[in-house]
């Protein structure tokens, strides 16, 4: 070979190892340079590394996870981003090139961060399937003050990276658990390693409920599960529960709008109920629509439509305020006969919609997802779940999609006397009427936050601006509690589900101008007031200057100083406020 020829060999080949070096091309090669520059605003920010997050490659993702490693981001902005790695692993298969360990030490974070970034941290942990993270999720487990939230979710984790220590863990947690709640969560992260095990251990944990332990964990990891709710209805026949339980068990499965024979078949008896829902004929329902006509009582059905058995919240908003996954109730007794609505809650499936039609969908790792489809491309669905949080699956990951009925359970008359059942029809007859049931018409809160916390600290004397920052305003523990029709909140059932005359709640507005707006309760005593992080001095009618964005107000309420048993807020506008806002309503 000459000189010549030996040239063009050493060239090609430095060229085909310039070429084989490359990183592979971004789809978002512009918006990189970009943001790597250090010159995107920071109104803009946010923004474009969600772009980057959608659409980038591995190298994009690298850098981006860089930042949120590396304390560069504003705290909100990486919580963000967490989530959005999360996503791209898993509809998009990609995850950051290089060094993943970093994550460990969001895991880890400091006290004024971990309520931020640890949910997310420990979630995409599992996403990575990081072994690295293992040693920090294993301490979050074990450490006794890591609440109950943050266990769960680390010990989901690890079974998601180590299925042989996530066992192992889970099953140690069935067996020497000292409380069924913990018990429980055992059982949870055991059902996606081996159901049957789970099945076997669930039904003896729950031949040990008490008055006021949840069954839900339980319910729901097994229901979750291909071949899981036959395997929990042949362990409780084997190992059978309480009547008092058996009926929770049935209350809960009717709430996810499940209706699997091989477990119903097994838990109504137990509970005393038919496994077969009531048919009722033309007849039967002519007669049941008169006499709830005659006999119901509509504020007592108000309150059989609140209990949290019966999950009707859950699923239905009223005024707004409460679940999406079927319509919006309030208008219903003004635009439907009696005797529609008696047909719709002893046969769901003959009147449902096609918006509100069920999809059940088995993933290839056996998981089974049920809801009502409310997104779809050619990559994902998502699907909207009886607690009304959206469920993002590939499509490569379907094994199976099957359309169902209505999620509405059948049985739910059974687990209602006569008079509630005509309550509630009453109740729903007169809703959208003129009078206490009307349509609302301001800014009234309907929906409203509670915290879900029994910290001394916080039920004692007032919080200062720190602890109410931190163990408050940047709680993960927030639940959602909802007003009566008429925009009343009854305080006596918070408090007795708090079991605290001492809670905390929270309104949200959001404002699309700013300006002057007034805060309007019925009643001031016994409430402690903060706009954001400011504690105002005189509430009751005191003016706000909102700025845009989501606003939230939230109140220390003592039900021991307050002469009301209840709670009604309202935002109005002074005189020449151009302020545009919209009180927050949802689940």
């Amino acid at each position: 070979m000459n000189l010549r020829c030996l040239f063009f060999v050493i060239c090609g080949l430095v060229t085909s190892m310039s070429e084989a070096a490359d990183p592979p091309p971004s789809a978002v090669g512009s918006v990189m340079k970009l943001l790597q520059s250090g010159k995107v605003p920071p109104a803009r920010l946010g923004s474009v590394v969600e772009m980057v997050c959608t659409r980038g490659n591995e190298h994009d993702l690298a850098y981006v996870f860089g930042q949120v490693a590396g304390d560069v981001y504003p705290l909100a902005l990486r919580k963000q981003v967490l989530g959005w790695l999360k996503e791209a692993a898993t509809n998009r298969k990609v995850q950051p090139a290089g060094d993943l360990t970093p994550l460990a030490t969001l895991l880890t974070a400091s006290p004024s961060e971990s309520a931020e970034l640890q949910p997310g941290a420990i979630d995409l942990a599992a996403a990575w399937k990081l072994q690295a993270a293992a040693p920090a999720l294993a301490a979050l487990i074990k450490a006794p003050t890591t609440p109950r939230t943050t266990r769960a979710a680390a010990l989901t984790a690890i079974g998601a990276i180590d299925p042989v220590q996530g066992r192992q863990l889970a099953e140690a947690l069935v067996a020497t658990g000292d409380q069924f709640a913990t018990r429980s969560l055992g059982v949870t992260v055991l059902a996606k390693i081996d159901t049957p095990a789970a099945a076997t251990a669930a039904a003896k944990i729950l031949q040990t409920a008490q008055p006021g332990d949840s069954v839900e964990g339980i319910i729901d990891s097994l229901l979750a599960q291909t071949g899981g709710p036959a395997a929990l209805g042949a362990a409780l026949k084997a190992n059978p529960p309480s009547g008092d339980v058996a009926k929770l068990c049935l209350r809960r499965v009717y709430a996810t709008g499940r209706s699997d024979a091989a477990l119903i078949d097994v838990l109504a008896p137990l509970a005393g109920v038919s496994a077969k829902p009531i048919q009722l004929t033309s007849t039967q329902v002519r007669e049941m629509a008169l006499a709830a006509e005659q006999k119901g009582d509509a504020a007592r059905g108000e309150q059989v439509f609140r209990r949290s058995d019966l999950s009707c919240m859950k699923c239905h908003a009223v005024n707004k305020a409460g679940g999406q996954i079927g319509p919006d109730l309030t208008p219903v007794g003004a635009n439907s006969p009696m005797d529609y609505l008696v047909t719709a809650i002893f046969d769901p499936d003959a009147q449902i919609k096609e918006a509100y039609i069920t999809k059940t969908i088995t993933t290839l790792e056996g998981r089974v997802l049920q809801g009502i489809a409310v997104d779809r491309t050619d990559t994902t669905v998502v699907l909207r779940n009886t607690d009304s949080q959206l469920i993002e699956i590939p499509i490569s990951d379907i094994d199976e999609e099957i359309e169902g009925k209505s999620l509405m359970p059948k049985g739910l008359p059974t687990l209602m006397t006569e008079a509630e059942v005509l309550d509630l029809l009453k109740f729903l007859s007169v809703m959208g009427r003129p009078g206490a049931y009307e349509v609302r018409s301001t800014q009234r809160v309907q929906r409203w936050r509670q915290l879900a916390t029994s910290d001394a600290a916080l039920l004692g004397d007032l919080p200062n601006t720190v602890i109410f920052e931190t163990d408050v305003l940047a709680s993960p523990v927030w639940i959602s509690a909802y007003s009566l029709v008429n925009g009343t909140l009854p305080l006596d059932e918070i408090a007795a589900t708090r079991m605290s005359p001492v809670f905390y709640l929270q309104a949200e507005i959001d404002v699309v101008q700013g300006g002057p707006a007034q805060l309007q309760f019925d009643e001031i005593t016994g409430l402690t007031v903060w706009v954001g992080k400011e504690l105002l001095d005189n509430p009751q009618g005191a003016t706000l200057d909102l700025e845009a964005g989501r606003q939230s107000i939230t109140l220390r309420v003592d039900t021991r100083q307050r002469p009301a048993s209840s709670l009604k807020l309202e935002f109005t506008k002074p005189d020449g406020s151009a302020a545009q806002f919209q009180v927050v309503d949802g689940p």
